[in-house]
C-alpha cells in the first residue's frame, strides 16, 4: 500500500511525512518534491526501507498520473492553487486525494470534480489541515449532537513563550496569508452567503488561560465553502471564520500589502519580470525558526455552534488544544495542519472512509476515529455544553 506525500520538502509536507513514518510501519511512503537530490536526502534521513524520494513537478501531468500509478493515497502538500493540478492526475492514475484546503474559491472549484471521482471509486477529502480540517470534523461531531443548528462560530489563537531571534515569524505559506489579508471573507448569514471587507468584523475573543483575550477578524476560508449546504438540513443560517493573529503581526503583514508587496502582478525590475509576492515570500522564508530556536507554544482551534437538542436552545463550545513538538522543534499550529493528513490518508488507505466523490471532512470523516488518532499524537479535543436562555 502506497502512500504519495507531494510537497514533502515543504514546511507542512515534512511533518505529514514524519507522522506518517511514525505511525504506519506496513506502508510504502514515497517523498515527492521538485529537487530530486534534495528529497532522496530527506527520505534516506529515515533509514527505512519503506520510505522513498522521487522527484515532481507538479506542472507535469503525465510526470504526476506516473508518479501516482499505484499509490492508494496522495497529500497534496502543495500551494493550494495547484490542487487541480494534482486531482485531475489523481483520477487518471485512480488514486485517492487529500489536501490541505483551497481558500474557498479553490474548493469550489475542486468540488466540480465530484461525480468524476464517485464515478471511478475514489474519495477526495478536501482540507485536512488544522482549520479547514480539524475544524470541520468538530462542527461533524458537535453536528451528531445537535437537533438543529443555528450558527458554527470558527476561530484559532496560540499562545508562544518561544524566544525567536527575529521580529517577523511566517506562520505557514506565506502565499496563503497574503490571499487571506487581501481577498473578500465570506460570511454566512440569514442563510445567505456575502463577502465582505478584508480583517473586518473586529471582535474580542475570550480563551481560556495562558490566552486569554485576543482580536479576531473575519478572513477567507474554506470551511465557509462547505458548511452551508453540509448543515443545510440542520437548519445552519450563520457561520463565519475569524483570524486572531498577534496584533504586530497584523500590523506588519497590512504594511505588505498596503507597499505591494504581496501583489500578483508582473513588474520590471532591472530589466527582469517579477512577481512583488515571489520575492518577499521567499525572503521571509529565510526567517522560518531553524534548529538554533526552540519552539515553545501551544494553539487552540475552537469551533462554537448554537442550536438546539432535546427541545432546549444550547451552546456547544469544541476546543482542540496543541502543543509544539519538541522532538521535530516545530511549532504547534505546524502539528496541528500537518498531522491530520497523515491520520486522514491512513483512513482512506484502512478503508475507513466510505464514501466516494469529491468531499469535505465533515461529510466524511468519523469524528471518534479521528479524535482518537489526534489523542494519540497529544492533541486532545475537549467540548462544553452551556444551556442558553433566551
Amino acid at each position: 500500500m502506497k502512500i504519495v506525500v507531494l510537497g514533502g520538502l515543504g514546511q507542512m509536507g515534512r511533518i505529514t511525512t514524519r507522522d506518517l513514518v511514525q505511525t504506519s510501519k506496513r506502508c510504502e511512503i514515497i517523498i515527492a518534491d521538485r529537487d530530486e537530490k534534495k528529497v532522496k536526502n530527506f527520505a534516506n534521513s529515515f533509514k527505512r526501507k519503506n520510505v522513498k524520494g522521487a522527484a515532481a513537478d507538479i506542472t507535469n501531468h503525465n510526470g504526476l498520473v506516473n508518479l501516482l500509478d499505484g499509490a492508494r493515497v496522495v497529500i497534496a502538500s502543495i500551494p493550494y492553487k495547484l490542487n487541480l493540478n494534482v486531482m485531475n492526475a489523481a483520477l487518471e492514475a485512480r488514486c485517492n486525494y487529500l489536501d490541505l484546503g483551497g481558500l474557498f474559491h479553490m474548493t469550489r472549484k475542486q468540488l466540480k470534480l465530484h461525480k468524476k471521482f464517485r464515478n471511478k471509486g475514489l474519495t477526495a477529502v478536501l482540507g485536512c489541515g488544522s482549520t479547514p480540517g480539524t475544524t470541520n470534523v468538530m462542527a461533524r461531531h458537535g453536528a451528531d449532537l445537535l437537533d438543529r443548528i443555528h450558527e458554527i462560530n470558527i476561530t484559532f489563537a496560540a499562545y508562544d513563550k518561544t524566544k525567536y531571534k527575529t521580529h517577523f515569524v511566517v506562520p505557514y505559506s506565506m502565499y496563503t496569508v497574503f490571499d487571506e489579508f487581501s481577498d473578500k471573507p465570506a460570511v454566512f448569514t440569514n442563510g445567505k452567503l456575502k463577502f465582505v471587507k478584508p480583517l473586518s468584523g473586529e471582535d474580542e475573543i475570550i480563551f481560556p488561560d495562558p490566552i486569554g483575550k485576543v482580536t479576531g477578524y473575519y478572513t477567507l476560508h474554506s470551511e465557509l465553502a462547505t458548511f452551508p449546504s453540509s448543515f443545510k438540513n440542520k437548519g445552519l443560517k450563520e457561520c463565519w471564520f475569524k483570524v486572531t493573529f498577534d496584533p504586530d503581526f497584523v500590523h506588519d503583514v497590512k504594511l505588505l500589502v498596503e507597499a505591494g508587496l504581496g501583489s500578483t502582478e508582473y513588474i520590471n525590475v532591472g530589466g527582469q519580470k517579477v512577481r512583488p509576492i515571489d520575492v518577499t515570500v521567499k525572503e521571509l522564508n529565510r526567517l522560518i525558526p531553524k534548529g538554533n530556536v526552540n519552539v515553545n507554544d501551544m494553539e487552540y482551534i475552537r469551533v462554537i455552534m448554537r442550536g438546539e437538542t432535546n427541545g432546549k436552545n444550547v451552546e456547544l463550545t469544541l476546543d482542540s488544544v496543541a502543543h509544539s513538538n519538541s522532538q521535530w522543534n516545530v511549532s504547534a499550529g505546524a502539528i496541528n495542519t500537518g498531522v491530520p493528513p497523515s491520520i486522514i490518508a491512513q483512513m482512506i488507505a484502512k478503508g475507513q472512509v466510505k464514501q466516494k466523490g469529491v468531499l469535505p471532512p465533515e461529510v466524511c470523516i468519523d469524528p471518534k476515529i479521528f479524535f482518537g488518532e489526534l489523542a494519540k499524537r497529544g492533541i486532545k479535543v475537549y467540548q462544553t455544553f452551556r444551556e442558553q436562555i433566551n
